[in-house]
């Protein structure tokens, strides 16, 4: 399925779940030795799932791709976090239930817990 790309640039081709996983895992900085490992699957499996989104993509390398998933909306360029706040909020924003990461659902109560302690004037 293609579909109007929001910059601009054309149609935006759809990847798979597989794809977008690969994508979002390269752009927050994991190797495909990495993501082999997690997939348990041999890294020839990653490369070729790789070379099926720079075709999809018209992509040169994966740098490339991860950049041209960004700027057609794709990817959220924006740094993922998780373990605090803001990592919390980042899951919110991005339709996500926020309390099935539990880095991010720990991260919250802590914050919480520090914001009722410093309304309650003990400090944090």
């Amino acid at each position: 399925m293609v579909g109007p790309s929001p910059a601009g640039g054309g149609p935006v081709p759809s990847l798979t779940d597989r794809e977008m996983e690969l994508l979002t895992r390269v752009a927050n900085g994991e190797s495909y030795p990495q993501i082999a490992a997690d997939w348990v699957v041999e890294q020839i499996t990653v490369r070729t799932t790789g070379v099926r989104v720079l075709r999809k993509l018209g992509a040169n390398h994966i740098t490339h791709a991860v950049f041209l998933a960004c700027r057609a909306g794709l990817l959220d360029g924006r740094p993922q976090r998780h373990g605090d706040h803001a990592g919390f909020a980042a899951h919110e924003r991005r339709g996500e239930d926020p309390w099935a990461c539990e880095a991010c659902a720990e991260g919250e109560r802590a914050y919480r817990r520090d914001r009722r302690a410093a309304r309650k004037g003990h400090g944090a």
